[in-house]
Parts: structure tokens; C-alpha cells; sequence
């Protein structure tokens, strides 16, 4: 029986098996499955984030049987290319755009990077580098990821990055490293042996210098120099004057200066100023733009009315002094005047008859009366009486303008007589009882029929309460038969807002009539 090896998978044949036929299997084994394992070559293609599986069938072609293997497709993160944990030699070229790792299931492997070329083996655990060594090898420009050079004979690093200082540069003094690492001017300081003081670098010729101790320089120039305390950095001052530069008040020049005249602040303008000041007897003066003159006290003679004066030295009686042909007074006496237009006039309470024609009186006035009064289109609120010739516009009247008390036995197109009160009816309507569709109505905003003739009727303008009546009447179509409403469905259904009515036919209950007319009452 035959048996296969245990790492390439090669058809060994059992001892006296395949006569005649063994020839076949050996020629496979031979030509086709190691050749492809020594100097196969084949492309795998690989998916950004995803795992490929290759396998070495026994006694078939299979993928990872091949020597070379040049990954196509997409690389990138967790792209991965699993081989069987038989022990074998790859040869790994990436030529997607990614990394690419290549591993044995369940374990780390190596990580490809993109267009990497590179020799690994399967140590039947996992795959590892090929190879971490060689002797004296000699590079066109390679690229090489975390090589171990061991210690080359010469080299140069012109392109090389990330030398550590601590411990890649030999040679150095103490503290260089130190201060290479860290470049401040204490590690500076502790690396040099011959520094002059302490303290910070000093680079520039013109440096700026925080609270420097410059002791007795043997010269110097201040132009841009600032902070020098005017008490003790300057010699040569006179009395006070260090003061008054500290402090550069009127007193404190006053006090530095022993010539001056007066007392008091500084004038420095040819026009100051002056608050208040005591100025004598001024030889001339200009008092245009003067204010708060004092006119007894201040000036003499008769102020002209130019001047802002009446131009008068005597007066008859007293108060304001009218200069105006159109002046305004408050509460003058009058007396009779000889003549005057009172078109703009307003009037206390009349109480008193007047005659000839009088002007028509603004709208809105509120006027008390006594007698009758005619010719007048006008609202009033009071006792007066209108003439019944008198023919009041239209709209004058409103309900609130009478008080409810004052009307009796009210005037209406009826022809009402004697004293006892009349009222009208708050809401009315005819509707169509087959649907609730009003015919005509006043103050109702719909009517709902909810069965066989019954209906909600909403009033636009809502009662001042549920404590009001309403009659009515229902006719069936065609004028044949008349019935009346019946009932209220229920009180709760009686409200400010809505009323709900049911209409019947003799004993036939309810019914929907042609037309149903409905009249409320408060």
C-alpha cells in the first residue's frame, strides 16, 4: 500500500505494488510534484482583511507546494496568507500595496511588507525568517526591515534615522549625550567645564536680559532702556523734582518750583477752562458762550426782548408776560371779549339753554343735557330726550352705550306698546333635517345630525348660560305633515355652546324632517 511523505506529500509506493503502472506515479512524483516544490512558481491573490487558505495535497499539484509565490490582489490590515504546518522553504513576493502576513493557523508568522521580496520557512509550527545572517554582503540600495548588521567594516549614514544617542555614538564627553538628548543650558552647563557663571545661554549680540546683575558697566547706552527708578537711577535732580516726575501732580511742581505765583492746578491753555474762579475785575472781557449770569445781580439797565427780555420796566398785575399774537394761556379770565373763534374749543358740562344754531358737535363727545335736543345726528349718554324728528345715524347706538336699565318698552319694528319688557331671541335657524345643512340661521355656526332626527346645533356667540329656552317646529318634504321638536336628549348636552334636539312624528319617534327650524330664548 502506498504511503505519502510527510512534508511534500511525494506517492511512495508499497513494496511489489503498481506493476506496470508504477512508472506513472513515479514520473508525478518526479516531474510534477518536486520540480514544483524546488522551482515552482505561481501567483496567489490575496483580499484586503481576509484570509487565504493554500494547501499541498499528497500526490497532487497544489499551491503551496511551489518554491515561489508572488501574492496579488489587495493587502493592508489583517490580510493574511495561511500555509499547512509542513515543514518548507517559500520564497514570498507582495506585490499588492499592502503588508501581507504569512503564518500557519493559530500562530504569529511574518508580516510581508508591500512589494517586500523574502525567504521564509515553515518549521512545521509556524513561519519564520529564512535567514538573520549574512558575511560580508554587498547591497545596491536594499531595503531592510529591522536587520541585525552585527558589526560592519564600514558604513555610511547619511539617510539612517532614529540612532540613539545614549548609546549609538561612542566618543562623547560627559554630559554630551545628556545634553543632546535634552539641550537645555543646565545640561549645557553640566557638560562644558569652563562656562563663566550660571544661568541661561547668552547667543545675541543684542540680547534681552531679565533682571541681570550688570554691576559698574564701563559703558553704556539707554536709548531703549526702561524701568529706571527716576528716586535713585538718576543723579543731579533738584529738590522735589524726583517727586513731581513720580508723581507729576500741581502740588508736587509746585513744591519743586520755588517761583511760581498762586496756588492751586495748572492752567497750560490761552483758553482754559475755569471752574469756578474768583477773576477780579478783568479789564475786557467776552462773555458770548457765557452761561449762568445771574440777571438782578449780573446786569444793569432794561433787558430788550432780542436780548431774551419783555423790553418793559412796569407791569400790570402779575404772572407771564404774553409777547405772542397767538399765545397759549391756562385758565385766563376773559372777561366779555369783543369778538372770538371757538372752533377748537372744548366745553365743561352744559347747563344752560343756548340758541340760534349750534356747530356740530365732534363724534364721541360726552355731553350732560337737560332739555330736549334736535338737528343732531350724534350719541349721547345721559337723560336728554331725541327729538323724534331727529334721525340718529346709523350704528350711533350700541348696547354699550344704554345702560339695560333705561330701556323700556322699547321702540322695535313690531309697533310694541306699554311697559313690559321685550326680548329677543338670542339664535335662530332652519336647517334640512336629512343632512344638517343650513337653510338660513343667525348666531349658529353648524348643526350636526348624529341618528334618525337628531342633531347638535353650535352657536357662533355662546349663551351667557345653559339656562335658556328655545322652541320649534319641523316640517316633512313636500309640505305633507307637520311635527314638533320633541326633547333635549339629555341636560349635559345643554351647554353654552351647543344644544342638542331630537324631532319625532306622532308615535313614529324620531324622524328626519325636510326642514327643521329651531328659535333660543335667554
Amino acid at each position: 500500500m502506498s504511503t505519502y511523505s510527510t512534508n511534500l506529500g511525494i506517492e511512495l509506493i508499497g513494496t511489489g505494488e503498481q506493476a506496470g503502472t508504477w512508472g506513472n506515479t513515479t514520473n508525478t512524483n518526479l516531474g510534477t510534484l518536486i520540480e514544483q516544490a524546488i522551482s515552482g512558481y505561481v501567483t496567489q491573490a490575496v483580499s484586503t482583511g481576509t484570509t487565504t487558505t493554500i494547501t499541498i495535497p499528497n500526490g497532487s499539484t497544489g499551491v503551496a507546494r511551489n518554491m515561489f509565490i508572488e501574492l496579488t490582489g489587495t493587502g493592508g490590515t489583517n490580510t493574511v496568507l495561511e500555509v499547512p504546518a509542513n515543514k518548507k522553504l517559500y520564497f514570498i513576493y507582495n506585490s499588492t500595496a499592502g503588508a501581507v502576513t504569512v503564518k500557519v493557523s493559530g500562530q504569529t508568522g511574518v508580516s510581508v511588507p508591500a512589494a517586500a521580496k523574502i525567504l521564509l520557512v515553515s518549521n512545521g509550527t509556524d513561519v519564520v525568517q529564512a535567514t538573520n545572517y549574512m558575511v560580508s554582503p554587498t547591497f545596491a540600495s536594499p531595503t531592510m526591515t529591522t536587520p541585525v548588521l552585527g558589526t560592519p567594516a564600514s558604513g555610511t549614514l547619511t539617510n539612517c534615522t532614529g540612532l540613539p544617542v545614549s548609546t549609538g555614538v561612542s566618543g562623547l564627553g560627559s554630559g554630551v549625550a545628556t545634553f543632546l538628548g535634552t539641550p537645555s543650558s543646565a545640561n549645557l552647563a553640566a557638560a562644558v567645564s569652563d562656562e563663566t557663571g550660571t544661568g541661561a545661554l547668552v547667543f545675541a549680540n543684542s540680547p534681552t536680559l531679565v533682571t541681570p546683575a550688570l554691576g559698574t558697566p564701563s559703558s553704556a547706552t539707554l536709548t531703549n532702556a526702561t524701568g529706571l527708578p527716576v528716586a535713585t537711577g538718576i543723579s543731579g535732580l533738584g529738590t522735589g523734582v524726583a517727586t513731581f516726575l513720580a508723581t507729576p501732580s500741581s502740588a508736587n511742581l509746585a513744591s519743586a518750583v520755588s517761583d511760581e505765583t498762586g496756588s492751586g492746578a495748572l492752567v497750560f491753555a490761552n483758553s482754559p477752562t475755569l471752574v469756578t474762579p474768583a477773576l477780579g475785575t478783568p479789564s475786557s472781557a467776552t462773555l458770548t458762550n457765557a452761561t449762568g449770569l445771574p440777571i438782578v445781580a449780573g446786569t444793569t439797565g432794561t433787558l430788550s426782548v432780542a436780548r431774551g427780555g419783555t423790553g418793559v420796566t412796569t407791569s400790570t398785575g402779575t404772572g407771564d408776560v404774553v409777547l405772542s399774537n397767538s399765545p397759549t394761556l391756562v385758565t385766563p379770565a376773559l372777561g366779555t371779549p369783543a369778538s372770538g373763534n371757538l372752533t377748537n374749543c372744548t366745553f365743561p358740562t352744559l347747563n344752560q339753554n343756548t340758541t340760534g344754531s349750534a356747530a356740530t358737535l365732534t363724534t364721541g363727545r360726552t355731553i350732560s343735557l337737560t332739555g330736549d335736543v334736535t338737528g343732531t345726528t350724534g350719541a349721547f349718554n345721559g337723560s336728554a330726550a331725541v327729538s323724534a324728528s331727529t334721525t340718529i345715524a346709523s350704528g350711533a347706538v350700541t348696547t354699550a352705550k344704554i345702560a339695560d336699565g333705561n330701556v323700556t318698552a322699547a321702540k322695535m319694528s313690531g309697533g310694541q306698546s306699554g311697559s313690559a319688557p321685550a326680548y329677543v331671541a338670542r339664535a335662530w335657524v332652519n336647517f334640512n333635517g336629512t343632512n344638517g345643512s343650513i337653510i338660513a340661521s343667525g348666531n349658529i355656526s353648524g348643526v350636526t345630525r348624529s341618528g334618525a332626527g337628531i342633531y347638535n346645533v353650535t352657536f357662533s356667540t355662546a349663551m351667557p348660560d345653559a339656562n335658556y329656552a328655545f322652541v320649534g317646529g319641523a316640517q316633512n318634504g313636500g309640505g305633507n305633515g307637520y311635527t314638533t321638536i320633541t326633547q333635549v336628549t339629555s341636560y349635559t348636552t345643554k351647554t353654552t355652546t351647543s344644544c342638542d334636539i331630537v324631532t319625532g312624528q306622532g308615535n313614529f319617534g324620531a324622524y328626519d324632517p325636510s326642514e327643521v327650524y329651531v328659535v333660543f330664548f335667554r
